[in-house]
């Protein structure tokens, strides 16, 4: 009898919302097969089975949060050891089940699980309320933040008297990047060099590359050609490509380039990763950008689709109506730097001696200055506007 426990999925996580079963006691099921659908704060990850046999238990219900390590099925594989395992009702294991404060296991109101993030479970639990008590206004009855202040103010007896107005509530996808941008601000020493870079020879390139297609289905951007640039100045600077190791203060710097883009969808910032943009022709870059932008809109990324990026492009080329010439990127943290580029606009610039207009594009660089020095960025801008300002 193979017990199935909750594996650690990664990413510092230690709990995980079970969603849904997408197996039944009875069901004969493979080693490899999906067996289960659990949300971290962050995506969606399918649970693959661990043996192949009969599932025999399961435990745990769709809404319930459940701890890395707890037991969560067992399959009967065959094997000759069924005799040291015992039956085990969902009752009996339901202290290794944390649903915030309170039983995880009860129904809202309604009937239908509490649905809510860990995070918020974990707020609930700090201010000793039952979030199976509490009524969501997230999407789909999901308890928010913000549902479990409203829940104290309420029980204290504080009348609830709300400014008009619409509001917006961090949850989800959205609340993940608050988190993240706020831990990187609050950590991080951040410094930015904003700098202006020649577009000539990379509109040249993407007419050129364009004309010589061989499928017309691939469309080149701007965006992919930046991304290639970037991963050749990348290559001659690793400590750039590097991810931040907090807890013994040193950079990790990865033998390839995994590109963190950041994605504007419905749910929030997203940021998918491009794994070894430094072994990538520009169509191949092209194409895998416009395959993670899909997924990320559509709302399927994957956890392996989030891990593990080295550097972060953000352009918003394609939003842009003013003329935007700086900004200041907020470090995607655990990088050690971000590149901000904006849309490639005509501007007055001196040529030769001469003012005239031409295309430009505008670059702002955020560093984290406890790891990288002004001389650092310096010879990085130097080489990347190089790759920029060349044909390719």
């Amino acid at each position: 009898m193979y017990e199935f426990k909750l594996p650690d999925i990664g990413e510092g996580l230690s709990e995980a919302e079970l969603l849904e079963w997408i197996v039944q006691v009875g069901d004969r099921v493979r080693e490899g097969d999906d067996v289960a659908m659990i949300s971290t704060d962050k995506v969606n990850v399918d649970l693959t089975s661990p043996a192949t046999g009969v599932v025999s238990e399961l435990f745990g219900e769709p809404g319930d949060v459940i701890n890395v390590g707890t037991l969560i099925m067992r399959i009967d594989d065959g094997s000759a050891s069924q005799a040291e395992s015992r039956p085990v009702s969902v009752s009996t294991i339901a202290h290794e089940i944390t649903a915030g404060a309170g039983d995880g296991n009860r129904a809202s109101p309604a009937g239908a699980p509490v649905r809510a993030a860990p995070i918020v479970r974990r707020y609930a639990a700090e201010k000793e309320v039952d979030i199976t008590q509490v009524a969501g206004t997230g999407p789909g009855g999901q308890v928010l933040r913000g549902d479990i202040d409203a829940f104290v103010t309420a029980a204290q007896g504080v009348p609830d008297e709300p400014a008009p107005g619409r509001r917006l509530k961090l949850s989800g996808p959205r609340l993940a990047a608050a988190q993240r941008l706020a831990q990187a601000h609050r950590t991080q020493v951040t410094t930015t060099v904003s700098f202006e870079v020649r577009a000539d020879a990379l509109l040249a390139s993407l007419e050129q590359l364009s004309a010589g297609a061989q499928d017309d289905s691939i469309r080149l951007t701007p965006t992919a050609l930046v991304a290639q640039c970037l991963a050749a100045a990348l290559g001659k600077h690793p400590h750039f490509n590097a991810i931040i190791r907090e807890q013994d203060q040193e950079l990790l710097m990865p033998e390839s380039v995994n590109l963190g883009l950041a994605v504007d969808t419905e749910e929030g910032l997203m940021v998918p990763v491009i794994r070894g943009l430094d072994q990538m022709s520009a169509f191949e870059i092209a194409t895998e950008i416009d395959r993670m932008a899909g997924l990320a809109r559509n709302g399927v990324l994957a956890l392996d689709d989030v891990k593990d990026s080295s550097f972060t492009l953000s352009s918003t080329g394609s939003l842009e109506r003013a003329t935007i010439t700086a900004t200041t990127p907020i470090i995607n943290y655990p990088n050690v730097a971000t590149l901000w580029v904006s849309r490639i606009n005509d501007r007055p610039r001196v040529v030769d001696g001469a003012l005239c207009a031409g295309p430009m594009m505008a670059c702002s660089l955020s560093f984290d200055h406890r790891f990288l020095h002004g001389a650092d960025a310096m010879t990085f801008i130097n080489d990347l506007s190089k790759e920029l300002e060349s044909s390719l």
